[in-house]
């Protein structure tokens, strides 16, 4: 049986501004990295036309089936609903096919490789847990493959008291001193998802060059 872990509701902000932020945050990192992974592709299809018709084809059928999926994920999140991916697939692998998507429409003369590096037999966790895992993972990659014109993208996933998340990559690197103190709204979007659960995210340079992304969400006791 798997085991399944709980968070506590947290209080002190007000329902209505609460819902409108999570709403805010929720159309930017669900619909925003399903449509920057479209135009990913339509670019890659636009390359591939003249050489490769048959693939691009099958590429533009695939975009237009996200496209689908992300106007149905839009009328989910109006109902503060989950994204159906997780429910359909799971925390892991809903992380696994967003990495292999977003790869496979990466240019080919700047390919980039992202490895999902998880611990066996991981349990069910909470909606909460899930959701905000699968957004954070889901925005750190987008991010990767837009700015930082990485080779590899480590994604590491670990259970303990916490859930920790660690996205590595081996790009040019954030920079880190000269941005904002909250960051873009990509990053203030994650800080807010991990602190809503009482957990923390930091983004920091990696002394070999590159960019981690680190957060950790706090579990209640197991039930």
């Amino acid at each position: 049986m798997r085991r399944r872990f709980v968070v506590p509701n947290k209080d002190g902000h007000p329902e209505r501004e609460d819902r409108l932020r999570r709403l805010v945050n929720d159309l930017h990192d669900g619909l925003g990295p399903t449509l920057a992974m479209a135009v990913l592709g339509l670019r890659a299809a636009r390359d591939m036309i003249s050489t490769e018709r048959v693939a691009a084809e099958q590429m533009l059928i695939r975009i237009e089936g996200e496209l689908y999926g992300a106007i149905a994920d839009l009328r989910r999140l109006v109902a503060d609903a989950r994204p159906p991916v997780l429910d359909e697939l799971g925390l892991i692998e809903a992380v696994r096919q967003y990495a292999f998507t977003l790869a496979s429409r990466v240019p080919a003369e700047s390919p980039l490789r992202i490895e999902v590096d998880v611990e066996d037999d991981f349990p069910t966790l909470s909606d909460e847990v899930e959701v905000a895992a699968y957004r954070i993972i889901c925005e750190a990659l987008t991010n990767v493959t837009r700015h930082s014109g990485a080779g590899l993208c480590i994604v590491r996933i670990r259970l303990d008291d916490n859930l920790s998340i660690e996205v590595i990559d081996d790009g040019i690197g954030a920079p880190v001193e000269s941005a904002p103190a909250n960051g873009g709204i990509g990053l203030r979007s994650m800080r807010q998802r991990a602190g809503d659960l009482g957990g923390v995210c930091a983004i920091e340079k990696v002394s070999s060059g590159g960019t981690r992304i680190a957060a950790r969400l706090p579990l209640a006791a197991e039930v």
